[in-house]
């Protein structure tokens, strides 16, 4: 049996975490749910923590998530970030890997991108605002 392979799930709306961390946790994923935002920027700066990507969810139109997903994008994280912006009223954010968008986004799409982000782990890369 392979090891699960650790991943950190971010999202405000209680309801769609507590979701998508049951759908991920019925593959080959160890996940870490978290719905702070100053916890989810602390796990996915750890240098100690060996996630193969991060997922950060956008719910809802307007809410304040939005801006706190753009600080935690911006945090300067290591690992890979997949954006699922199911709100679809984000702009394309460059310090994401992967971002999909759309309320028609579903587990399927989710797990394509982290099973593609998990793949090829890029070396230490630094992230710049432009």
């Amino acid at each position: 049996m392979r090891p699960k392979k650790s991943i950190l799930l971010y999202c405000a709306d209680q309801e769609l975490l507590s979701t998508i961390l049951f759908a991920l946790q019925l593959h080959p994923y160890r996940v870490v749910a978290v719905r702070d935002s100053v916890e989810a920027s602390r796990l996915a700066t750890d240098r100690e923590a060996a996630f193969v990507c991060g997922v950060l969810i956008h719910a809802q139109q307007a809410d304040p998530a939005g801006r706190i997903i753009h600080r935690l994008l911006e945090c300067g994280s290591q690992i890979p970030v997949l954006l699922v912006d199911r709100a679809g009223d984000l702009a394309p954010v460059r310090y994401a890997d992967m971002v999909l968008y759309g309320r028609n986004t579903t587990m399927a799409h989710i797990l394509a991108g982290i099973q593609v982000l998990s793949q090829h782990r890029p070396g230490p890369k630094p992230r710049r605002a432009a």
